[in-house]
């Protein structure tokens, strides 16, 4: 999402879905119940509104409302919801297969990011890594593997975009936040076609990975291979790249070009 984009939806008029998915945030956020005057004030909206708006998600069952205290909670009927998405956004449905295989012969983890605006989204994954807590995930393309690969495709003058900035926070002790780090490393990954991170996403993770060639540039999705840190010093860093670049190009076949 570019800036134009984001300062329209900014002062756009709220619709009732955004709202919606605001209310949302908020239960899920809070990690307990709520009563409607509470969800009222972290909505900035009065009780009726509020309480018409959680009326609306109790019918689609992604709230509850406890019978004994009368408070809202997020529903567990919404993780059929979040399954669908899972499973049926874009290519994922097709890929179930392909990565679980390849995570089983790589012995490692395998997983589809996508790239949008300066963050990158895990969409599907497989292996020891990537259990369910993973789907979602998101961080700053710069110290993502998957971030650096996609963003070294585009001009050098565009690469300010997507550099560290003064208010960031690193992802993990292993993070740099100097932009000129991270430059280098983007014109590695425009040389190799690949890109390494080593334990500046998630400490206890090491990753590698190539831009999934489908239909014309920029590509926005990669896939990475990660690799526990206990295991890293065992493996071929020059293996695991080659292995990532035939990985995504067997994807780009899954996906169509």
């Amino acid at each position: 999402m570019n800036a134009f984009t984001l300062h329209t939806v900014a002062n756009r008029p709220q619709s009732t879905a955004f709202r919606g998915i605001a209310a949302l945030e908020v239960l899920l956020k809070a990690r307990r119940s709520l009563g409607i005057t509470q969800i009222a004030t972290a909505l900035h909206l009065p009780k009726s509104s509020a309480h018409d708006l959680i009326a609306g998600l109790c019918e689609l069952g992604f709230v509850e409302q406890h019978v004994d205290t009368r408070r809202y909670a997020i529903s567990p009927k919404i993780f059929e919801f979040l399954h669908l998405c899972a499973t049926e956004y874009g290519p994922n449905h097709a890929l179930k297969p392909l990565l679980r295989e390849e995570a089983a012969k790589l012995r490692a983890s395998v997983v589809v990011t996508a790239l949008q605006g300066r963050t990158t989204y895990a969409l599907c994954g497989s292996g020891p890594e990537t259990d369910t807590f993973l789907i979602g995930d998101n961080g700053p393309a710069f110290s993502s593997a998957c971030g650096r690969v996609l963003v070294s495709q585009f001009a050098e003058s565009g690469w300010v975009d997507y550099a560290p900035r003064p208010d960031d926070r690193p992802s993990s002790p292993h993070c740099s936040l100097d932009p000129e780090h991270f430059y280098q490393q983007l014109r590695a990954a425009r040389t190799s076609g690949i890109a390494w991170s080593l334990r500046e996403r998630e400490p206890h993770l090491c990753s590698v990975a190539a831009p999934i060639r489908s239909r014309e540039q920029p590509w926005s999705r990669a896939v990475g291979i990660i690799v526990n840190v206990r295991d890293w010093a065992k493996r071929d860093r020059d293996e695991l790249a080659a292995q990532a670049q035939v990985l995504a190009a067997r994807i780009s076949i899954v996906i169509g070009t």
